[in-house]
C-alpha cells in the first residue's frame, strides 16, 4: 500500500513537472451525478424552475481506493422572489485532487419570464472567485520546481438560460464562460470554458408513477463532447429510481426519497462498464440532501420534477 502511494504521489510530480513546459495547466469544473435535481450547478438559470426556497448539500467520493482520487463537495441555496419573478442564490465548493485543491464561491442571478400560461423563460448569470492550491510539500521529490506550495486566485463569470413549461425543459448553460486572474502572482490555472445543453421531459405511466428521460451534452474547450442520457421513475410522489449512460462508458444507478414534505435524500453509485477498469477502485459514491423551506403555512410545497 506504501509503495502504492509513493507511485501515485511520483506520477502526480510527473504530470505536474509536464505542465511546467507550457505556459498553464487547464481546470475543468467538477462532473456531477445527480445534476438533474440540483441543477444550478450546470446552469444559473435552474433557479427559476422551483417556487420555493432551496438548500442543497452534495458529497462525491470519485474512483474509491486510489490514493488522491477527487473528492468534492459543495453546498447550493436559491430563493425566489414572486413579486418580481427574480431568484437570488449561492453556492459554494471545495474539489481535492492529488495535491491540488480549489475552493470558490459564487452568487447567483436568475430572471423568470413568462411567455404565455404555460411557457416560461428564464436567463441567468454566476458571478464567483475560486482560490487554487498546489500543497506541493506532501510530495516525495527533490525537484526544485516543487520545492514550495503554491495558491493563486481566479474571478469567474458564467451563463444560463431555460426555455421551460410544467412537462418539459431545455437548457442551454456555460457556467464558466470566462475566467481573471487575481493579483500579480503568475497564475499557472487556465480556467476551461464549459457549454451544457440538457432537455428533459415529464410523462405519466400510470396513477402513481411518472417517467422523466433527459440528456445533457457537456463540451469543454479543446475536448470533445461528453453526453449523459438519464431516465428516472417517479414512484407515488415519493421516490425517485434513476438509471444513467455516460459516454466515457459509465453507468450510474440512483434513488432519491422524499423523506418528508421538505426533506430529501439521494444516492448515486457510478461504476465503469468496461471489465478493464471494473474494481473497488473505479467506483464513485455521491451523496446529496436537500431540503426545500415553506415559508407559508396554508400552502403546501409543490412536488419539485425537475
Amino acid at each position: 500500500m506504501k509503495l502504492h502511494k509513493h507511485l501515485f504521489k511520483l506520477l502526480a510530480a510527473l504530470l505536474l513537472a509536464g505542465c511546467c513546459w507550457h505556459p498553464a495547466q487547464a481546470q475543468q469544473d467538477p462532473i456531477y451525478s445527480q445534476y438533474m435535481m440540483n441543477g444550478m450547478v450546470i446552469n444559473p438559470a435552474y433557479m427559476s424552475m422551483d417556487d420555493a426556497v432551496n438548500l442543497t448539500v452534495v458529497g462525491r467520493n470519485q474512483w474509491v481506493g486510489v490514493d488522491g482520487a477527487p473528492k468534492t463537495a459543495s453546498l447550493s441555496f436559491y430563493t425566489p422572489f414572486k413579486t418580481t419573478n427574480t431568484s437570488l442564490g449561492f453556492s459554494a465548493m471545495n474539489e481535492k485532487i492529488t495535491v491540488q485543491s480549489r475552493t470558490g464561491f459564487n452568487f447567483h442571478v436568475s430572471q423568470k419570464i413568462n411567455l404565455n400560461e404555460n411557457l416560461r423563460l428564464a436567463l441567468g448569470i454566476k458571478l464567483g472567485m475560486s482560490q487554487f492550491k498546489e500543497n506541493n510539500s506532501q510530495l516525495t521529490t527533490t525537484d526544485p520546481i516543487f520545492a514550495e506550495n503554491a495558491s493563486y486566485m481566479k474571478s469567474e463569470v458564467g451563463f444560463g438560460m431555460m426555455f421551460y413549461s410544467d412537462k418539459f425543459f431545455v437548457g442551454l448553460s456555460s457556467p464558466t464562460f470566462q475566467s481573471f486572474d487575481m493579483g500579480n502572482k503568475i497564475n499557472k490555472i487556465v480556467y476551461k470554458s464549459h457549454y451544457y445543453l440538457q432537455a428533459g421531459y415529464l410523462m405519466d405511466a400510470g396513477d402513481n408513477v411518472k417517467i422523466k428521460p433527459n440528456i445533457l451534452v457537456r463540451k469543454v474547450s479543446g475536448s470533445g463532447l461528453g453526453i449523459d442520457f438519464n431516465t428516472s421513475l417517479l414512484i407515488k410522489e415519493l421516490v425517485w429510481l434513476g438509471i444513467s449512460y455516460r459516454s466515457e462508458k459509465t453507468i450510474t444507478g440512483m434513488v432519491q426519497v422524499r423523506i418528508t414534505p421538505n426533506f430529501s435524500f439521494g444516492y448515486s453509485y457510478d461504476t465503469p462498464m468496461s471489465s478493464n477498469l471494473k474494481g473497488a477502485q473505479s467506483v464513485s459514491h455521491e451523496i446529496m440532501l436537500n431540503y426545500r423551506f415553506n415559508w407559508s403555512k396554508e400552502q403546501e410545497l409543490s412536488t419539485r420534477y425537475f
